[in-house]
């Protein structure tokens, strides 16, 4: 019986750190978005093109890697948010359009194009984090 209750503990034990280093990544990978969206808006404001068309690449290249499958996503959510995860692919879809029309609007002639598509992406940043914090 105590073998048993120790297996079980045990268990769970391990259950309940895997599911705290899912959320302690997402936590870390949401701030490295965060930090390229920064890093791009830094450089929307000093018209440098270069610094963010460099945003846009590691942006592109980080939420790619994050959210371009669902199941993905459920490991990294709290078990009881998992059901939702079609918000976070919907909106890295969003995401991931307006990153390529920043990169085709870079001109000197379609700049708020760019910038637009920029403030597209931290709404819908904040779009799916309301959704799905239920905030």
């Amino acid at each position: 019986m105590g073998k048993k209750l120790f297996l079980s503990a045990l268990a769970s034990l391990a259950l309940f750190v895997a599911s705290a280093s899912a959320e302690e990544d997402l936590k870390t990978n949401m701030y490295k978005l965060n930090n390229h969206m920064i890093q791009m808006q830094a450089a929307f404001i000093q018209g440098n093109k270069a610094d963010a068309l460099k945003a846009v690449s590691a942006l592109q290249e980080e939420s790619h890697a994050l959210f371009d499958h669902e199941s993905n996503i459920k490991k990294m959510l709290p078990e009881n948010k998992r059901f939702k995860s079609h918000i976070a692919v919907t909106s890295a879809a969003s995401i991931q359009q307006d990153l390529e029309t920043i990169k085709e609007s870079m001109d000197d002639t379609r700049r708020d194009t760019a910038q637009n598509a920029y403030l597209n992406i931290q709404r819908a940043c904040m779009r799916c984090h309301n959704l799905v914090r239920d905030w």
